[in-house]
């Protein structure tokens, strides 16, 4: 039996804001059913204290934004440490969550789980954009009916800020790491080249899935020819490509209706958020929408199951929480090459895999789809059935428990943390564990 903690902003209910929150909240069950002592310690904005939640001690510390976190829920940590002597230490790589845990408990074995840094999410989401482009955005919004602006949106270029700041904190977390889990192979390559991470301490390590009940029991024999896509309405997601794709569908398939569930994020255009940006794209086409914002975790089952296709075109995306869902719910699934879908829908095996920025392969791939329902519910049932297998908990417990021994072995070898790293908003300041920076190799 390992003494497992657990520390991450994200956690359900009270911060259940993305695929980090049901991770969290599904590994730490995986492992406390496991026979392991499991605690987490998380973030809320309105309560703090200790509960005991299905066999888990969940310790709330109550900040109203994520970035107020690590120092308070360190704190915690390093005074609970003291009594349990926890075995090891998972942390997520956004926002570092856990580095003031590790500079108070400097003998603690880590484990950062990958998950999306912010250096990803600024590349993904915000461009610098050449004269041309901006020339041919403004034409386009007055076509459009937007009203046009020249000058750029300052939440972007907060954003654009935070994340670089941001970034140097996750990078110099990451050196602290014993072991670097990474639920897609994608990101771990990525970051090898991104930050220079020693490939050794890489291990492929996916989430588990447990689906619910409501989930599984979705009739794979659908006829809705409802095409969802559920995220955040942001440029990362695709769902610009997916705009672009829909008249082109539609020539094929007139009766076919596109949902977006989410909430939206800001667009290309200044002071115009993505859901405003992509009506007025498809203005002609209303009739076959609906938006329908935000929806609470316990309503995707019923969305699902008004669904015959899934789609997610990202641009790169790591381990998408919401494909797990659409696989558990047997639902054909259009998903991005670029990232984790490629493992989790097995190489195309289970689903349609289309290059990301391509609206022609994303039309093509729904046009197939809606014309052949029995490929598509061969494809949904597949696609359950991997969920229940490759991402079981069973599957998935033995990899991370091995994970976990790894990085107490290495820490063990290792001996205490001699230094920690010193932050500054313009740089890192010197070497952290005895790792160079790349920046001195």
């Amino acid at each position: 039996m390992m003494k497992i903690a657990f520390i991450s902003y994200e956690y359900p209910p009270d911060t259940a804001y993305g695929g980090i929150a049901t991770y969290v909240h599904q590994a730490a069950r995986m492992l406390q059913r496991r026979g392991h002592r499991v605690e987490v310690f998380t973030g809320s904005p309105h309560r703090s204290g200790t509960a005991y939640e299905d066999g888990v001690f969940v310790h709330r510390v109550r900040v109203m934004e994520q970035h107020e976190f690590a120092k308070p829920i360190g704190q915690f940590f390093s005074e609970r440490h003291k009594v349990i002597q926890f075995d090891v230490l998972e942390g997520p790589d956004f926002s570092a969550d856990a580095r003031e845990a590790v500079r108070l408990a400097p003998d603690i074995p880590l484990v950062l789980k990958l998950h999306t840094p912010s250096i990803l999410l600024l590349k993904l989401n915000f461009y610098e954009t050449t004269l041309v482009k901006k020339i041919r955005s403004y034409i386009w919004a007055l076509l459009a009916g937007i009203k046009p602006t020249w000058g750029y949106d300052p939440r972007i270029e907060t954003h654009r800020q935070n994340s670089v700041r941001l970034n140097e904190i996750e990078w110099a977390h990451a050196l602290e790491a014993d072991e670097i889990a990474s639920p897609s192979r994608s990101l771990g390559n990525i970051l090898i080249k991104e930050w220079g991470l020693d490939p050794t301490l890489i291990q492929h390590v996916p989430y588990p899935y447990i689906p619910t009940p409501e989930l599984l029991q979705i009739p794979v024999e659908t006829q809705t020819k409802v095409v969802t896509f559920v995220g955040r309405l942001e440029v990362r997601k695709g769902v610009i490509d997916l705009a672009q794709a829909i008249p082109m569908i539609l020539r094929y398939h007139p009766d076919a209706k596109f949902r977006f569930v989410g909430p939206a994020d800001v667009s290309p255009r200044p002071k115009v958020d993505m859901q405003t940006y992509l009506e007025n794209m498809l203005r002609h086409y209303s009739n076959s929408l609906e938006f329908t914002g935000p929806v609470a975790l316990s309503e995707i089952p019923q969305v699902l199951a008004a669904t015959d296709i899934c789609v997610f075109p990202s641009l790169w995306e790591n381990f998408p929480c919401v494909c797990l869902e659409a696989m558990a719910a047997a639902r054909g699934i259009v998903g991005s090459d670029a990232g984790g879908m490629v493992d989790m829908l097995d190489a195309g095996r289970v689903g349609r895999l289309v290059p990301p920025r391509s609206p022609h392969s994303i039309a093509q791939a729904i046009i197939e789809l809606l014309g052949n329902p029995e490929l598509r519910m061969k494809l949904g049932q597949a696609a359950r059935e991997r969920i229940l297998t490759e991402y079981s908990a069973d599957h998935i417990s033995v990899l991370q428990e091995a994970s976990y021994a790894r990085a107490i072995s290495r820490r063990r070898a290792s001996g205490v943390r001699r230094s920690t790293i010193s932050v500054t908003p313009s740089k890192l300041q010197h070497v952290v564990n005895d790792k160079l920076l790349i920046s001195e190799r």
